[in-house]
């Protein structure tokens, strides 16, 4: 060997095991994050543009674009009016459907109960009871007024349901605050129903709120439930690691550091003020946010960061093609997209109950 010829050095260390297997592992993570991403904003956008473009009178597509140029530009055309009526009825159904189907999953986390939802556990009828009341007592008629009285309607039916479950011999478990939320809901809707009957003009003003529909409102309305929705949403996106050591029960909660009392209020809050959000600007809309966290488990895993964040997706497409499938069902007249949700959930819940024991 040459005394000039350069001395042979170690060999370069070659990435193998734990190394190349975690990079590994990254990218597929990514994948099957992003993958499912694109296709949920993908579906929101599609559902969205089926909702502008059909409904109960029928327009063609040169329309329907002339009409939405005439309403995003200065121009006029014959069915700008009705585009116009189309694009507030979708953008009310999609912040519906995230804010129901967000507060469903969030309930459903935080009561380790698969039966939560904003219906089930009284929610709806305590915000629906407070806005009743609130009408006849106080005269109110104002979407912007009726988010502070569903707010505190909801927050004081959610606070009976879990004192109602905590008092039972078993505590708070999922059994018992399904049957308090029952309970509840069973007694508000009486006391609605009474007060409905008693009062005419409580009646004209409540019957097309109470069935829960997004036809015939502003799109404006969002901005009168804005802050109480933005600050519930920022809460509940960010509860899934909460969300997550909650299923892990409460010892293995305390022993990560989580202050649990304290974490569990500010998420219940959150979901409350989604749920009080959406029935301000639409009534009470059922079955979304107890079907969609279930629809989309069954695709995620149990990780509620991922629950959390598909069920923001689905929820919004399920509303924007039951109000859309609503429209066409009875023409020239509407059904009704808390009912048609209400139609569909149902056998829905049903056949996730049958795949689920017969997994």
């Amino acid at each position: 060997m040459s005394p000039d010829a350069p001395a042979a050095g170690p060999a370069p260390a070659r990435t193998t095991g734990p190394g190349r297997s975690g990079r590994r592992s990254a990218i597929v993570s990514r994948r099957r994050t992003w993958g499912p991403l694109t296709l949920g904003v993908g579906a929101v956008l599609l559902a969205a543009a089926v909702s502008i473009a059909v409904g109960s009178r029928t327009l063609s597509p040169a329309d329907v674009l002339a009409g939405l140029q005439a309403v995003l530009g200065d121009g006029d055309h014959p069915a700008a009016a009705v585009v116009a009526a189309r694009i507030d009825r979708t953008i009310i159904g999609a912040v519906v459907g995230m804010a129901v189907a967000l507060s469903g999953a969030a309930m459903q986390g935080l009561t380790r109960n698969p039966l939560a939802d904003p219906g089930i556990i009284g929610v709806n009828a305590g915000a629906a009871l407070a806005v009743v009341l609130g009408i006849q007592l106080l005269g109110i008629g104002s979407a912007g007024t009726f988010v502070w009285l569903a707010l505190l309607g909801g927050i004081a039916a959610a606070v009976i349901v879990y004192a109602v479950a905590a008092a039972a011999p078993g505590g708070a478990a999922p059994l018992t605050m399904a049957l308090a939320g029952a309970a509840l809901t069973a007694g508000a809707v009486s006391v609605t129903a009474g007060v409905l009957v008693s009062d005419r003009g409580a009646l004209d003003t409540f019957r097309f709120w109470q069935v829960g529909s997004v036809a015939g409102r502003s799109a404006s309305l969002v901005l009168d439930v804005a802050p109480l929705l933005v600050v519930s949403l920022v809460i509940v996106a960010f509860a899934g690691p909460i969300l997550n050591a909650t299923a892990l029960g409460d010892d293995l909660e305390r022993a990560l550091g989580q202050r649990v009392h304290l974490a569990r209020g500010v998420v219940a809050l959150g979901a409350v003020g989604l749920a009080a959000s959406a029935v301000a600007l639409a009534g009470p809309v059922g079955f979304v946010g107890l079907v969609v966290p279930h629809l989309v488990r069954l695709v995620t895993g149990p990780d509620y960061r991922r629950i959390l964040l598909g069920s923001a997706l689905v929820g919004p497409v399920l509303v924007m093609l039951t109000d859309t499938l609503g429209r066409v069902v009875m023409p020239p007249s509407e059904v009704q997209v808390g009912i048609m949700t209400a139609v569909l959930g149902a056998p829905g819940l049903i056949w996730l109950v049958r795949r689920t024991a017969v997994r």
